[in-house]
């Protein structure tokens, strides 16, 4: 997925297979494949019926038992398929590793199926985890966004800077969500166990809601630079937050960690979602809702995909427009319009790669109908190239980020018929 800039991809959420050093590796894989329309919030979360629990394959006399652990006091045979292990804490801050195994009767491990074992494990770790994801939306929203709304009633004046604000407001409606997605999964889980039949139904009721996360993307990372101002400038934001990610709860951790765990929840979906199709039989009840979750969730990420590519193509060519002096009233940002490169004009001239002296006094002529003969440069014109027109301008300076100025040479172009206004001739009335 390229919901941010190469320079600062931020790999998922490491598993806490990876975490804890285990000699098994996921099997999970992330495609890129994620528009659909919006579609309503029908699904039930009552449980599903007995008679339509996955068939457990029972098989006696395989040799499948759970991992030995110190945990229980009757030594356990090793299992012969890959098992991903859940890290969470306890009340007292302790580390302690959870598979679904490890919380039933050895005997009904015994008797499962390779592939429904691995199936009930992927399903423990949807729910587990995403109790874990709102465990870190509850500790952002009480002990940062609380605290500093408090600050601001009490100085009368706002101290969050615009873009921080909106993603402090997501993370307020994704803990409000979540939490019902994870009452959903919990109650499920407790009405269904040892052996969880289905939860495919509760994800497809609110699959719809990760469209959501489209905003929270796109105001990310400059957030993340607003946030790193007020700490350096230490004002009133900068304070708290400083305070705050000292309590022991944060385990040395920063805000800009935590403001992290909603992109790394959103890739982690998807993976979950994937392993879970893998391991459901194409003739239990739950494979066709499995599919239809996977092909909505693709669907619904792939819309917030082209969201936040959409802005910040949008945002490149604002700023580019900033940086060129001469459009006049043309408007270079526009909707539809994509900035694909700012390149110098000769760099694949044939003639001046064998003779590089030549951009020294080869030069052109300024466009006649902005009464200008100045001559300009070959080693200074640059092509800025959209999908619709293509620019020649001449390199002036640097702005002082380092982004260079110019000067249009060429004509602007006509505005696009699209932006013209549009007359029109009200209707004789004949009586």
């Amino acid at each position: 997925m390229s919901f941010l800039r190469k320079s600062q991809v931020i790999k998922p959420e490491p598993t806490s297979q990876q975490t804890h050093h285990t000699t098994t590796k996921s099997s999970f894989t992330l495609k890129k494949k994620f528009h659909i329309p919006f579609f309503n919030n029908t699904a039930k979360t009552a449980p599903a019926k007995e008679s339509t629990l996955q068939s457990a394959h029972v098989t006696p006399s395989t040799n499948i038992t759970s991992p030995t652990t110190t945990t229980t006091s009757q030594p356990k045979k090793s299992l012969s398929i890959s098992k991903d292990t859940i890290v969470h804490r306890t009340d007292s801050g302790c580390r302690r590793n959870t598979i679904w195994s490890d919380t039933v009767d050895i005997d009904l491990v015994s008797n499962l199926s390779s592939k429904e074992l691995n199936r009930q494990e992927v399903l423990f770790e949807i729910i587990k985890t995403e109790q874990e994801y709102v465990r870190d939306l509850r500790l952002i929203e009480e002990f940062f966004i609380h605290p500093i709304k408090k600050a601001e009633e009490k100085s009368h004046r706002t101290v969050v800077p615009e873009h921080l604000n909106k993603v402090f407001n997501s993370i307020s409606y994704f803990l409000f969500i979540h939490e019902v997605i994870s009452n959903c999964l919990r109650e499920r889980q407790e009405d269904q166990s040892p052996l969880v039949r289905s939860i495919s139904d509760i994800l497809l009721a609110y699959v719809w809601v990760f469209r959501a996360y489209a905003p929270y993307l796109i105001h990310y990372e400059e957030a993340l630079r607003e946030l790193e101002e007020c700490i350096r400038k230490k004002d009133k934001l900068g304070r708290i937050v400083k305070k705050q990610q000292k309590l022991a709860t944060f385990r040395n951790m920063p805000l800009s960690t935590y403001l992290l765990k909603p992109f790394q929840r959103l890739l982690k979906y998807p993976l979950l979602i994937s392993n879970l199709l893998k391991c459901t039989d194409k003739e239990g009840f739950d494979y066709e809702n499995t599919v239809s979750l996977k092909t909505k969730l693709d669907n619904v990420l792939n819309d917030v995909e082209e969201q936040k590519r959409a802005h910040d193509n949008m945002e490149r060519l604002r700023e580019l427009e900033n940086r060129i002096h001469g459009l006049g009233h043309f408007r270079l940002a526009v909707n539809n319009r994509q900035l694909l490169r700012e390149s110098p004009a000769c760099q694949n001239s044939l003639s001046l790669k064998k003779q590089p002296s030549l951009r020294k006094s080869l030069t052109v002529m300024s466009d006649p109908s902005q009464h200008s003969n100045r001559r300009h440069s070959v080693r200074n014109l640059y092509t800025l190239e959209c999908n619709d027109i293509v620019l020649l301008a001449e390199r002036t300076g640097v702005t002082k980020e380092g982004q260079p100025m110019y000067k249009l040479v060429s004509r602007p172009p006509p505005a696009p018929l699209d932006d013209e206004p549009v007359l029109v001739q009200k209707p004789d009335v004949y009586e």
